[in-house]
């Protein structure tokens, strides 16, 4: 398995600032489990999109408020540059199912794979985008 620089680390803490609580506190068999979600399916692929096309204002313009109060577009657009930079690509997309509202997604880059959460708030805006370093 490839080791991430730890600059990769960082670029994936800056996201993971965002997440909510479906993520961190999901207990087994005590949530609601499903195999994808339409939605979230269409809004990571829109995602993948935008930052293969080096894209992340159209990309921030899907995040919440929640999102937008602790990342400003600047440090999406940084973030996002990083990201792409160190892995190339994002070429593949599997998902891994719902959980609580959110999605995980095996998110193939061109010298990568990282496990992709996303979630929306009740406007159907992302509040929940997250890339980590894959767990089974």
């Amino acid at each position: 398995m490839k080791r991430f620089p730890l600059f990769i680390a960082l670029v994936l803490l800056a996201f993971s600032a965002v997440t909510t609580s479906a993520v961190a506190q999901s207990k087994p068999g005590a949530s609601d489990v499903t195999t994808s979600d339409p939605k979230l399916d269409s809004l990571t692929k829109l995602s993948q999109k935008y930052l293969n096309d080096n894209q992340p204002d159209s990309l921030y313009a899907l995040m919440a408020e929640s999102f937008k109060a602790q990342i400003s577009a600047d440090k999406m657009k940084e973030v996002s540059s990083q990201l792409v930079g160190q892995l190339g690509k994002w070429t593949a997309i599997e998902p891994k199912g719902v959980q609580d509202g959110v999605g995980k997604y095996k998110a193939t880059f061109a010298l990568a794979a990282l496990d992709f959460f996303i979630g929306l708030d009740k406007q159907g805006k992302i509040e929940t985008f997250l890339f980590k370093p894959i767990t089974e």
